[in-house]
């Protein structure tokens, strides 16, 4: 089953179009904000670099990145 992680920082200001779209998608996943430590050491065990990033598992394993809005839709097949 496809999960995700997404990455974001509040001054983002990429990250709310992201976040909403999100919002829509139906899949198990959470937000993770990389300015905290704990989501700072999030990131970089999953070596994100730049926020929004979206990461998505299956079966607990990587299969895909995005960053964009068209991209998550890509990956999602939308």
């Amino acid at each position: 089953m496809l999960s995700y992680k997404l990455f974001t920082t509040p001054t983002c200001v990429y990250c709310p179009k992201v976040k909403e779209f999100m919002k829509t998608v139906t899949l198990i996943g959470e937000a993770v904000d990389a300015s905290t430590p704990d989501g700072f050491e999030l990131a970089k065990k999953f070596e994100v670099s730049s926020v929004p990033t979206v990461l998505f598992f299956e079966d607990d394993k990587l299969v895909a990145t995005a960053h964009k809005v068209d991209e998550i839709k890509k990956i999602l097949g939308q």
